[in-house]
């Protein structure tokens, strides 16, 4: 497996002790695929077909839970948006 130096690699701008317990654990799963893909849009297609839809698998559209669980989809998604946004520094 090719690996990418250490100077392109994805990173926080600030330090991981000063964010909250669940950012931190947001900002390294998204760190996780920003530097396995490299670029943004892959990295967020990547993290909602095989994080988000494991751990917030959609049940049928007739069940109760569904409304629920498309809601913690969508709130999941933009956390991560805004860690993006906010912390990220660009290789």
């Amino acid at each position: 497996m090719n690996t990418k130096p250490k100077d392109n690699e994805w990173k926080l701008n600030i330090p991981m002790e000063k964010l909250p317990v669940n950012q931190r654990k947001d900002s390294l799963i998204l760190l996780f695929f920003l530097n396995l893909h490299g670029e943004e849009i892959r990295a967020f297609t990547e993290l909602k077909s095989k994080w988000i839809d494991k751990v917030y698998k959609l049940p049928e559209t007739s069940s109760e839970s569904y409304n629920s669980t498309k809601n913690g989809r969508y709130k999941t998604l933009k956390r991560m948006r805004e860690i993006y946004n906010k912390y990220m520094v660009r290789p």
